[in-house]
């Protein structure tokens, strides 16, 4: 049976395994520099998503993806498509209470845009509320980031957004829609501050401010993309898709529980 949620017929849906994992990567449609494309956030969620599913093809399904987020900060720049937060948790809640309408337990947001981060906690805690399925949500950088940390060559701010990180697995999986001749530097990692990491591979932010993205940075990069190499883009692809399949694993043995209610 095909890992592919768009490809099953029917007939396979109802007969399917309602254990496994249905995976749903979340996006965004916006400026990544101008040295890398649009869907960035969709190409990259997607690649960690298809992963999980090559590596365990009996345990989970891939839905195709929301490639819209949670990013009208970023519209200053041309090409930007913004979604309501309210709308979009809406929008995931409906397609994850459809998913157990038809009788699927165990779901994952894979969110692979910044800000969807939030707006996607709320949407799996709505579905778990409203279904009593299984709904996780995470960040797949977040997982892997320790591993992450082994094999970059930025320092701290080095990996934010249109970063080292995302142009070298943009790199590895579409060498020709990266021009790193086009990328530079936008580090505003500020190390005096206790509060305020603006790196995603070392912890982010303990304190949160989302700016106007123009506000600080002139290209729509932050981060240190000029250091990325395909290379690297293969060890950060592999260890978000090692990490994101562990997870999956243990959505898989979570216990569905029932619910007391005590008055």
């Amino acid at each position: 049976m095909t890992t592919d949620y768009g490809k099953l017929t029917w007939e396979e849906v109802r007969d399917a395994d309602k254990d496994r994992v249905v995976i749903l990567n979340v996006s965004a449609t916006e400026d990544h520099g101008r040295h890398m494309p649009l869907d960035t956030d969709t190409v990259l969620g997607m690649a960690v998503a298809n992963g999980v599913a090559e590596r365990m093809p009996d345990e989970v399904f891939v839905m195709p993806p929301v490639a819209y987020g949670f990013n009208e900060h970023h519209k200053d720049f041309p090409g930007v498509i913004w979604i309501q937060p309210e709308t979009l948790i809406a929008f995931v809640t409906d397609i994850t209470k459809s998913l157990a309408h038809h009788g699927f337990r165990r779901m994952l947001l894979l969110n692979s845009h910044g800000s969807n981060h939030s707006v996607l906690d709320l949407a799996a805690r709505k579905t778990v509320i409203e279904t009593g399925a299984i709904c996780v949500s995470a960040s797949y950088w977040n997982l892997c980031a320790d591993r992450i940390n082994e094999h970059r060559k930025s320092e701290t701010g080095g990996i934010a957004h249109a970063c080292e990180f995302e142009a070298a697995i943009y790199m590895h999986l579409h060498p020709d829609l990266v021009d790193l001749g086009k990328a530079t530097p936008q580090v505003v990692h500020d190390p005096g501050s206790r509060f305020f990491n603006l790196d995603l591979a070392r912890g982010g932010g303990k304190a949160m401010l989302m700016r106007w993205w123009s506000e600080v940075s002139p290209d729509g990069t932050m981060g240190d993309p000029t250091v990325a190499d395909a290379g690297t883009g293969a060890k950060f692809l592999q260890a978000a898709i090692e990490e994101t399949a562990a997870l999956v694993r243990e959505i898989r043995a979570l216990p569905i529980l029932q619910r007391k209610d005590h008055h």
